[in-house]
Formats: structure tokens, sequence, C-alpha cells
């Protein structure tokens, strides 16, 4: 993040780790040449930076990060939406290291695994069916732009912006210089962190998670019928990682099997192209 002076690859290569583990860098397995961070690289781009990782496509993985949940279900999602067939998120690193599981404290010099030299090429799925993946849990500025327009998100789908309230709200500025704060006409406020207990860092229980969603939005989501006529849910946050908190704790935790949608772009995205009557303040 741009106001964190965190550096995960030299944390990743001079402090501790699960052992044998490779580092995914969300910046670098992107799409090139754009503004707009962290969004989905091209389909070869994704497969050429996975094979330099030493990843085969019959791995089980096991996805985290050393906050508990915040960048993890972002990079596990990705895994999944390229065609990976055995993703999981460790819910999580914090528990993981209290428990003394083992941990590999000596330095490192890649980010790949110790099979990187040796790894054929990763192709678990064609094209094609990425493509379909693609046009099934993604939703790009155009579109969104388009319901609005036309009077439809609300009906259409339910929004929820994982960022900070004040954020949404536009009491508080955006974390990247230049853009404004605010939030999509119709959108919900669901904080990311209101689905994550704030002690261990882990996600809240499925009871906890359907009083939020009751209490908030009067909503009861304890199964697929309070979509009704919708065609499903859109997540987005300030630059589409923390959006995929969300939609874990719906999918995962909640165990709903409805249709959700990433806005990849996000907020960065939708500030920075928006009509200014597409930004609301309250």
């Amino acid at each position: 993040m741009p106001n964190n002076p965190k550096d995960g690859k030299q944390e990743f290569l001079h402090q501790e780790r699960i052992s044998d583990s490779a580092f995914f860098d969300l910046d670098e397995v992107s799409l090139p040449d754009t503004k707009y961070p962290h969004t989905l690289p091209t389909f070869e781009k994704f497969n050429q930076c996975v094979k330099n990782l030493g990843i085969l496509k019959d791995d089980v993985l096991v996805v985290y990060d050393k906050s508990g949940i915040f960048s993890s279900p972002r990079a596990a999602w990705t895994f999944a939406l390229f065609g990976h067939p055995k993703v999981y998120l460790l819910d999580n690193y914090v528990n993981y290291r209290e428990s003394e599981y083992p941990i590999s404290t000596g330095a490192v010099e890649t980010f790949a695994t110790p099979l990187a030299n040796e790894t054929p090429e990763y192709f678990p799925i064609t094209k094609e069916e990425y493509l379909n993946n693609y046009a099934n849990q993604v939703i790009e500025y155009e579109e969104l732009l388009g319901l609005l327009d036309n009077g439809r998100l609300s009906q259409d789908y339910v929004t929820f912006d994982a960022r900070p309230n004040d954020r949404f709200t536009g009491k508080a500025p955006e974390p990247r210089p230049g853009l404004s704060s605010g939030h999509i006409p119709g959108a919900l406020s669901l904080p990311f962190s209101k689905v994550i207990n704030a002690q261990d860092k882990r996600y809240k229980s499925k009871d906890e998670l359907l009083e939020i969603f009751k209490s908030d939005f009067g909503l009861d989501i304890s199964n697929s019928d309070f979509l009704k006529d919708k065609k499903g849910i859109i997540v987005m946050c300030g630059s589409g990682v923390t959006a995929v908190v969300l939609r874990f704790a719906i999918e995962s935790i909640l165990g709903l099997k409805v249709p959700i949608r990433v806005y990849d772009g996000s907020w960065t995205e939708w500030a920075d192209r928006a009509p200014e009557k597409y930004i609301e303040k309250s």
C-alpha cells in the first residue's frame, strides 16, 4: 500500500516464512502498463509468472500472508480464477506461527520454490475456460458504468465496498494522492475489517457474519434467497485486494453458492474515470 512502509519482498527474503514457500507478488503478477494497481494479468503472463515460481498445476497450494487475512484471499482467488484445481487459504499465519508449527528463519535468495528450474509449462486450463471464469467472476468499469446509466445496478446486484467507512463516506482521504474518496451510488459499506476478528486476525464465525449482514443491512443471507431476482453480488475496495476478503467470507465462511463478481479496478479506477455524479459522499 502506498502509505505503508512494509516491504513484503524483503520480509520474505530475510525474515521467517513457511518452509519451501514461494513469494506471490501481487504487483508483479498483474497487468503491465496500467495506472491501476494489482489488476489481473493476462492469461499468458500469469502462467509464465507461476512457472517461474516453480509451481506445478497439480500442486496443492496453501496461501497465506503475515497480516493474517489481508492480501492472501486475493492471491488465492487469482489462482482459482486462472484454473488451479486445489487452492486453500490459511486462516491464518498469525495462529500458525504462535502454534509453533515449522517455520524457516534463515535468509533465502529466491522468491521461487526449490523446483523452479525443473517446472514444465503451467497451463491448468485453456484460455477459453479462463475467459469464461473471468466473465462470471469479474466486472469491469464499462459494465458497471452502464448499470448505473441504466438505473440497473441496485436492481441487479448487491454491491459491497470493503474500504474503511470514512473513505466510503468521503470523510477521510484515499491513500493514493489526488484520488477523491466517496463511493459508487447504491453501494453498501462493509469494511473488510468487520468480517475479521480484531484479536486473532481470523475470519469471524458464520453466525457472527450472519448477524453483521442482518444488523447492518437488514439482509438475511442464511441462504441464497436473499438475492431474489438479482443477478448476484459485486465486491470492490480500493484496488481489488480486500474486496476478495469479502468474497471469501460470503463464499467460504457463509457457504453461499451465489454469483460474486469482483470489480478489479475498484475505487482507484472508478474515482479516476467515473463522472462526478457517480461519486457520492455521504
